[in-house]
C-alpha cells in the first residue's frame, strides 16, 4: 500500500497537471501563446537559389516561404524546408538567381499593346522613307477604301520627314495619320486633314501647331503636339471594349516574360474610356498577370480642374462623360481604385524639336502661368504629380512650378516626379534633391537614340546625359522605365545594360563616369521605381511580408559580363506567390 504522502504527491501532481493543462486549453481558445507555435505551412517554397532581396543590406539567401501571396520566411534551404507541407508547392531552383519582380515606372500599355498586336502599322526600326512609303502602301492595299491606316514610329527627329504630298502618293482613299515615335507630332495626308476640318483657316489649338507652307496658307499635314494630333485622332475608329482589354492583356504578358511584374501607366488617356473600364474589369477579375498603377494624363487647367472636382471633390459625371467609369469604380470599389491610383500626368515640352533647352526653344504646351494653376491644383489637393520635361529648360520650368507650389502650400513627402530629365542642368540637381522629386529615366534611350545626339555628345561633360551617377551621388531617387511604345524596347535588362555601359548602338560610348554598377541598377529598377509609385513597403524588394513578386533568371545578373547583361532571360516570373509566365525554355520542375 502506498503510504498518505506519496497518496498526496499523486494528488497534487495531477491537480496541477489539470490546472497546466487548462491553462493551454485556454491559450489556444484565446489565442495567447502558451507553447512554441507550430510552423507555418507555405503555400510556396522556393529552395537552393541564390536570392537577391535587394533589402537594405543587400542580403543574398537561398531560399524563400510564401504564404498567401506574401513573403513568409528566407534564408538558408534547411531552414526553409520547414515550412514545406503536404501542399505547398516545392521548386528546387538548382542554383538559379532570382531577384524582386522588376518595375516598369513608365509605360503606356494601352498604345504599347496596340503597336505590338498589330492595331497601328509599326514603323520603329525602319531606316529610310522609300521604306516607311512602301509599307504605308503596301497596308493600303489590304484596307478596304475610306478606312483609316494609323501607323506609329517614325524615328527620324526632322519634323519635314513626311508630309501629306507624300502620303497623299501613298494613297489618296484612305485616311492616315503617321505618327512619330514619341508620339509628340505626326503626319496626316489630305483625306484625313479634309475629315478633321484642317484647312488654311484653322487656328493653331493652344499648347501645339498646325504646320503650314511657305506662305503660311495651307497646311502641310505637320500636326505638333497632342492638341493638334487631337483634332484628326477624334475622327478615327477607337478600339472596343474587348479589343481595348486584348491590348491591355497582350502588352501585360510581354512584360510579364521579361520579369515585370508592375507598371506604372504613365499616360493614361481620357479620350479613350474604353481602356478605363477595360483596365478596371481586368484588374478586377485578376486577370492581368502584372501589378498596374495610374497617371491620367491632364491636356490643359480646364480638363485639370473639371476632372479634379469630379473625381475627388463632388463626384458629379464629367461633362461629356468620359470618365464616368473611373467615377462609379471610385464610388463603388474604392479599394480598387485606390490600389490603381497614382496621380496626375502634365507635360512641359515633347520630343526632339520640341523639347525645350536653354539653347534651343522647342515647343512648350502650356503657358508659364497656365503650368503653375495647373500643378497647384493637384499639389494643393494632395496629389502625387508626375510631368513629362525631357529638355533642361523644361526641366527647371517645372522645378519652378514645384517650388513656388510648396511656398504656398508645404507638404511633405509628395515624390513629384519628372519624366525623362535628358540632361539637366549642373545646378539642378540641388533643387531636384530639395524638392523630394524623384527622376523617372530611361538609359536603355543611350542605347537606341544615343547615336542621334550628337549636340548633346558635344556637351555631355557639362550637362551630363542620362546622368546616373550625379543623381546618386546627390540622394535623388530614381526610377526606370522603358516607355513603350514610344521607346521601341520594352526589355527591361536593355535598361540595365545601358546604365551600365552607356553604349549606343554604333558603339560609341557616353560619358563613363555617369556609369552605375548593376547593383545599383537593379535597386533603381526595383525599390527605386517602387519608391517612385509609394509602393516600397509592398514591392520592390523580397522581404517578410512583402508580396511575393520575384522573377527566376536563366543567369546571374551580378556575375555575367557588362556586355551580357541585357541577354539575361526570365525563366519564371511570380505575382502574389502565382505563376504568371514560365519559359519553354526552363528546366524547372514548376508545379502549376
Amino acid at each position: 500500500m502506498e503510504d498518505m504522502k506519496t497518496k498526496s504527491l499523486r494528488k497534487i501532481c495531477r491537480r496541477d497537471f489539470l490546472r497546466i493543462s487548462g491553462l493551454a486549453t485556454v491559450g489556444v481558445l484565446t489565442g495567447y501563446p502558451h507553447v512554441k507555435a507550430a510552423t507555418p505551412t507555405a503555400d510556396l517554397v522556393l529552395t537552393n537559389g541564390k536570392i537577391i532581396t535587394v533589402d537594405p543590406v543587400d542580403t543574398i539567401t537561398q531560399g524563400v516561404a510564401v504564404k498567401r501571396g506574401r513573403i513568409l520566411e528566407l534564408g538558408k534551404t534547411e531552414m526553409i524546408k520547414k515550412y514545406v507541407g503536404r501542399q505547398t508547392k516545392v521548386v528546387n531552383l538548382r542554383g538559379k538567381t532570382v531577384t524582386p519582380g522588376l518595375i516598369d515606372s513608365h509605360a503606356h500599355l494601352p498604345f504599347f499593346g496596340l503597336r505590338e498586336n498589330g492595331w497601328f502599322l509599326n514603323l520603329q526600326g525602319v531606316r529610310s522613307k522609300d521604306e516607311i512609303l512602301e509599307l504605308l502602301a503596301e497596308r493600303a492595299r489590304k484596307n478596304p477604301k475610306g478606312e483609316w491606316i494609323s501607323a506609329w514610329g517614325v524615328e527620324s527627329l526632322s519634323m519635314s520627314y513626311l508630309n501629306k504630298d507624300d502620303l497623299d502618293r501613298v494613297t489618296t482613299e484612305h485616311p492616315m495619320l503617321v505618327v512619330y515615335t514619341g508620339g509628340q507630332w505626326g503626319f496626316a495626308n489630305s483625306y484625313a486633314l479634309r475629315i478633321a476640318g484642317i484647312d488654311k483657316n484653322t487656328p493653331n489649338p493652344p499648347g501645339s501647331k498646325i504646320g503650314k507652307n511657305f506662305s503660311g496658307k495651307e497646311p502641310t499635314g505637320l500636326l505638333i503636339h497632342y492638341p493638334a494630333l487631337h483634332l484628326v485622332r477624334k475622327h478615327m475608329p477607337a478600339p472596343d471594349n474587348e479589343q481595348a482589354k486584348d491590348a491591355l492583356l497582350f502588352a501585360a504578358k510581354l512584360y510579364a516574360a521579361e520579369g515585370v511584374t508592375s507598371v506604372h501607366d504613365n499616360f493614361f488617356s481620357l479620350a479613350q474610356p474604353q481602356f478605363h473600364k477595360a483596365y478596371f474589369e481586368k484588374v478586377q477579375s485578376r486577370k492581368m498577370p502584372i501589378r498596374i498603377k495610374l497617371w491620367p494624363y491632364m491636356p490643359n487647367l480646364n480638363v485639370a480642374s473639371k476632372v479634379l472636382n469630379a473625381l475627388f471633390e463632388s463626384d458629379d459625371l464629367y461633362p461629356d462623360s468620359k470618365i464616368k467609369d473611373l467615377i462609379l469604380y471610385k464610388r463603388e470599389v474604392p479599394e480598387l481604385f485606390s490600389s490603381l491610383w497614382g496621380g496626375f500626368k502634365m507635360a512641359v515640352d515633347g520630343g526632339g524639336p520640341t523639347t525645350i533647352w536653354y539653347s534651343r526653344p522647342g515647343v512648350p504646351l502650356h503657358k508659364t502661368e497656365e503650368l503653375h494653376r495647373m500643378f497647384k491644383l493637384f499639389h494643393n489637393a494632395g496629389h502625387q504629380v508626375s510631368t513629362h520635361a525631357v529638355g533642361d529648360k523644361a526641366v527647371d520650368m517645372i522645378l519652378d512650378a514645384i517650388e513656388a507650389a510648396h511656398r504656398d502650400h508645404p507638404r511633405e513627402d509628395c515624390r513629384h516626379r519628372i519624366e525623362h530629365a535628358l540632361s539637366p542642368q549642373t545646378r539642378s540637381l540641388e533643387r531636384i534633391k530639395r524638392l523630394g522629386v524623384v527622376i523617372c529615366t530611361h538609359p536603355q534611350w543611350l542605347f537606341a537614340w544615343g547615336d542621334k545626339w550628337t549636340g548633346l555628345k558635344r556637351r555631355e561633360d557639362y550637362f551630363g546625359v542620362i546622368p546616373l551617377k550625379s543623381y546618386l551621388k546627390s540622394d535623388i531617387p530614381l526610377a526606370i522605365g522603358a516607355d513603350p511604345p514610344a521607346f521601341p524596347v520594352y526589355q527591361p535588362q536593355v535598361g540595365l545594360a545601358e546604365a551600365v555601359n552607356r553604349i549606343t548602338r554604333s558603339g560609341y560610348r557616353f560619358d563613363s563616369s555617369q556609369s552605375i554598377s548593376i547593383q545599383e541598377a537593379l535597386r533603381i529598377q526595383t525599390m527605386g521605381s517602387a519608391y517612385a509609385g509609394f509602393q516600397e513597403k509592398d514591392i520592390g524588394s523580397i522581404e517578410k511580408g512583402k508580396h511575393a513578386d520575384m522573377v527566376v533568371w536563366n543567369r546571374d545578373f551580378y556575375t555575367v559580363s557588362p556586355d551580357e547583361i541585357k541577354e539575361v532571360k526570365a525563366e519564371v516570373t511570380i505575382v502574389g506567390g502565382k505563376l504568371v509566365y514560365k519559359s519553354n525554355r526552363t528546366e524547372l520542375s514548376w508545379q502549376a
